[in-house]
């Protein structure tokens, strides 16, 4: 009879701390899941608007350019008028402005609005420049001011040149949709993330 009681009493001890355990697990388990819906910040345009602007400039568009442009200056041949065609590469940075980027947010959708793609940086490479078929003037031989207004033509030329090009411009615009969309998915949930571009 004493072992009967014995093993009876084991096996309530291993139920009260199966139990016990049980309860304990739980537990856990609740804290965790509170703890985790109380740390998710509430999606607003004005979260996502901040962690936009924490970005600043996103280039998202890079292209190398090679050109030649023609300079004269001066207007008496051989005395004051000089000219000389110059070729260089130049690199041309595409991308969108976050800070200006424009947020609504929905039960169901994140719609994030981008500025217009535009040109942010064309540098032209020093190294690169090449002079061909220059002329010289008598009165007129100042090397470094012909070079410097070279390059501000060389600036102006590929500016007009990327105006043309949609292919710079769509590619900066997919890019730009690719880094939004990997910055942004982790944090919206299970929203749909839409993304589009002023015109």
């Amino acid at each position: 009879m004493s072992k009967g009681k014995k093993e009876g009493r084991g096996t309530i001890k291993a139920v009260v701390y199966l139990l016990i355990v049980i309860i304990l697990a739980g537990m856990v388990v609740y804290l965790t899941q509170s703890l985790r819906r109380e740390r998710q910040p509430e999606i607003t345009g004005t979260f996502i608007d901040s962690k936009l602007e924490a970005a600043g400039e996103l280039t998202s568009a890079k292209m190398i350019y090679n050109g030649l442009i023609h300079y004269s200056d001066g207007t008496i041949p051989l005395l004051t008028q000089k000219a000389f065609n110059m070729t260089y590469r130049a690199e041309v940075h595409a991308g969108v402005d976050l800070s200006q980027a424009k947020t609504e947010v929905t039960d169901t959708e994140v719609i994030v609005t981008l500025p217009a793609v535009e040109i942010l940086d064309i540098s032209i490479d020093d190294d690169s420049i090449q002079y061909y078929d220059e002329k010289a003037a008598l009165l007129n031989w100042e090397r470094k001011e012909d070079a410097l207004d070279a390059i501000a033509s060389a600036k102006e030329d590929v500016e007009q040149q990327t105006q043309e090009m949609e292919d710079l411009e769509t590619m900066a615009r997919e890019q730009a949709k690719t880094l939004i969309t990997g910055m942004l998915s982790e944090t919206i949930g299970d929203k749909t993330l839409v993304i589009k571009f002023e015109k």
